[in-house]
């Protein structure tokens, strides 16, 4: 069984790639527009719906926009962020470590995708920009684990696919400059939400 649902996976993700890569051939060939390299950068608050008590931490996220016409762009993506939870699963002493906010483990992301994104709106005052892609989710656990008389800490870690889908907000200061807000969520086939996040974000257009 597992080995369908990883070959199933597999297929997906073809798919999507080809689809994406078919995409950004074709707005490539029609595009006559100057193109634009934008690199944004981001950082707030993730956190899940999947684990126990999750507790909001930080992320950091780095964008590059590749803009094939005006409103169509292309982009790479990494993000990274973390969140405390209640682990009662991996661990076999949940209560050994307890912090006063009832979590005692952590949990952290780190996600490589590519996203097509299209600016539903945009002039010269702002614009929104909603993208959707896929990518590849590195996710460790670390949560309290005792063996024998002595506690300390362990770390489980996996990889897969995800599905993000993300929201930019952007107020266009000059030419170079936009700054504004992002938000969005990891899609993964088993939670489904894996993951959320939000916070403000800064875009530099390379010249």
């Amino acid at each position: 069984m597992g080995i369908e649902k990883y070959n199933s996976k597999r297929k997906m993700m073809k798919a999507i790639l080809t689809i994406l890569i078919s995409m950004t051939f074709l707005l490539t060939v029609k595009g006559q527009e100057k193109k634009d390299l934008a690199v944004s950068v981001s950082t707030g608050l993730l956190n899940s719906p999947t684990y126990e008590n999750a507790s909001a931490r930080g992320f950091f996220k780095i964008d590059f926009d590749y803009h094939l016409t005006r409103r169509h762009i292309v982009t790479a993506i990494y993000l990274a962020g973390e969140h405390y939870y209640y682990d009662d699963v991996l661990s076999n002493d949940p209560t050994g470590h307890v912090y006063k906010n009832g979590t005692n483990s952590r949990a952290d992301y780190r996600t490589f995708s590519g996203m097509y994104k299209y600016k539903v709106i945009d002039n010269s005052y702002f614009s929104i920009v909603p993208g959707a892609g896929v990518g590849v989710v590195i996710h460790s656990r670390e949560y309290p684990y005792r063996e024998a008389s002595a506690g300390y800490t362990r770390t489980s870690i996996w990889s897969d696919l995800v599905f993000p889908i993300n929201l930019d907000i952007n107020y266009i200061l000059s030419s170079r400059w936009q700054f504004g807000l992002t938000g969005g969520f990891l899609i993964h086939p088993d939670y489904p939400i894996f993951a959320f996040y939000g916070g403000p974000k800064v875009s530099f257009v390379l010249p």
